[in-house]
């Protein structure tokens, strides 16, 4: 429980009381706060932590995650790179086939890039149409999928 009075406050919480004194000094204008306790603050037998786990702050940190055996995981590094170029080249070689076979169906690697350019640009272009239609609803105070109704267009183009 709290209660104030000018320039003082105090605390009670069952048996303990707090006084607390708020004054301030002609010098220098800012508060300074006395204390006083009415009764002593008893010690708690309870700790945070027990006495016996107690360790030194100063030692180097510890991961709690296993290191494997360095000779160990040399020999598996060796293995598993191995295998991994092995994939690898496994991989080059299907798709260098897969492009011989396209070049003699006719297509060509100059022909394809022109091909994504293209179909970038096309992407670009029905973004800022689709953005434009969106902002011209809003315009109008209708919804998007009523203004493509409206001018005759369905949704999906």
């Amino acid at each position: 429980m709290i209660y104030f009075s000018p320039g003082v406050f105090f605390v009670s919480t069952g048996s303990k009381r707090c006084c607390c004194r708020l004054e301030s000094p002609r010098s220098t204008g800012t508060p300074q706060r006395e204390h006083s306790a009415v009764t002593p603050r008893q010690r708690s037998s309870l700790r945070r932590t027990p006495l016996g786990n107690r360790k030194n702050v100063n030692t180097l940190f510890k991961s709690p995650v296993q290191q494997p055996n360095i000779s160990q995981s040399a020999a598996n590094n060796e293995d598993t790179w191995e295998k991994a170029i092995s994939e690898l080249s496994e991989k080059e070689a299907s798709l260098d086939k897969e492009i011989a076979q396209l070049e003699a169906q006719g297509y060509s690697l100059a022909e394809l890039d022109k091909h994504i350019s293209l179909l970038h640009e096309y992407n670009e272009l029905k973004d800022t149409g689709q953005m434009l239609m969106g902002r011209l609803a809003v315009l109008r105070g209708i919804t998007s999928k009523d203004l493509y109704s409206e001018l005759g267009m369905d949704v999906e183009d």
